[in-house]
């Protein structure tokens, strides 16, 4: 008997070991993935700030050029006496559009910088950034649910 329960031992730390085993690797195989995942969100992220800074140069510049041309009108078209609050309103403009410019870079630097602490962060931090991600993905799902949960279904939130 004491033989019977010394077999049924070793069976059972072979078949726990062999589960730890597995759960663990299964365990790192989506901590990989999810880190992956969250690389790729950063990623996509970091192309749809890229595309916003390149969105904005681009209206800065288009502003600059429409603005330029009204100038240039407004130059060849109004008398001599006026000429010179044509000048004033350009020297405005130019500043605002330099303004405009300025803080055009400076928000696409911190976009950038933004982007490159995240990315650092997920490398440095798959899983706590993959569980922040869980989290606010649950926190948004929840705010979704309780701004929508009367719409349809017969409730409303005011009871």
């Amino acid at each position: 008997m004491n033989n019977d329960n010394q077999n049924f031992n070793h069976d059972f730390n072979k078949d726990a070991k062999k589960m730890v085993d597995s759960s663990a690797d299964r365990a790192s195989q989506m901590a990989d993935s999810s880190a992956d995942k969250a690389n790729q969100m950063v990623s996509n992220a970091a192309d749809k700030v890229d595309h916003m800074i390149g969105a904005t140069k681009d209206a800065a510049a288009n502003a600059e050029k429409s603005i330029q041309s009204g100038l240039d009108q407004i130059r060849n078209t109004v008398p001599a006496n006026l000429s010179k609050a044509a000048h004033q309103a350009e020297d405005l403009a130019r500043a605002g559009i330099e303004k405009a410019r300025a803080a055009g870079q400076s928000m696409a630097s911190q976009a950038s910088h933004m982007r490159d602490q995240t990315t650092s962060y997920v490398r440095e931090e798959p899983t706590k950034a993959l569980l922040m991600a869980v989290a606010a993905g649950a926190f948004a799902t929840l705010l979704i649910g309780w701004a929508t949960r009367g719409n349809g279904n017969g409730h409303s939130r005011h009871h």
